[in-house]
């Protein structure tokens, strides 16, 4: 969904709240990461924060207060921190001069003793259509990782339109997501 001019938070917040009711914009597989059906494109990648308990716990602390979205994307939401299954959150970004309002679904968590995460799923007035799983993976070898994986496609005739753009700025996102993660537990 856009808009010619950045929406107001009360605006935003009541959207928050009607969006309870929309259903996914695809064929939901239970936040697996396997997309429902051809067409989509599959993306994973992953950046090394560093080694150890300390930076895990930063990094988990750190997904918690969404700081993985890069400067130029609010996150509007109505918990101040962490995901809850069934939560909504839409980020809202200036692109081209018009304001687009992605609104998402948290489908479910991704926690265990060495990994900290969540998976969300797109709503119908969603640019794109897909899931996006964003984790922290504390591996055997002590090394701490920040993991983004997503299955998508284009959903507004805009995004498919502009192909090449949309997927530029979802190749923006990754960069500088990564760049904001690594940045905050350094």
């Amino acid at each position: 969904m856009f808009h010619l001019s950045k929406p107001a938070p009360e605006d935003l917040a009541a959207r928050l709240s009607e969006w309870r009711a929309e259903p996914l914009s695809y064929k939901h597989q239970g936040g697996t990461g396997i997309p429902p059906e051809t067409g989509f494109i599959v993306d994973a990648h992953e950046v090394l924060l560093g080694r150890g308990e300390s930076v895990f716990q930063s990094a988990g602390a750190a997904l918690d207060e969404w700081k993985m979205f890069p400067a130029w994307a609010e996150v509007a939401r109505i918990r101040v921190s962490g995901q809850e299954p069934g939560e909504i959150v839409a980020m809202q970004v200036r692109i081209c001069g018009l304001w687009w309002v992605n609104p998402c679904r948290i489908l479910r968590r991704c926690d265990g003793p060495r990994s900290h995460g969540f998976v969300y799923g797109t709503l119908p007035e969603h640019a794109e259509c897909g899931e996006e799983q964003f984790v922290i993976e504390w591996r055997a070898d002590d090394s701490v990782w920040y993991v983004i994986r997503a299955f998508s496609r284009p959903r507004h005739w805009m995004a498919w339109a502009a192909f090449p753009l949309a997927r530029w700025w979802q190749c923006r996102f990754v960069r500088d997501s990564q760049a904001r993660m690594k940045g905050a537990v350094s």
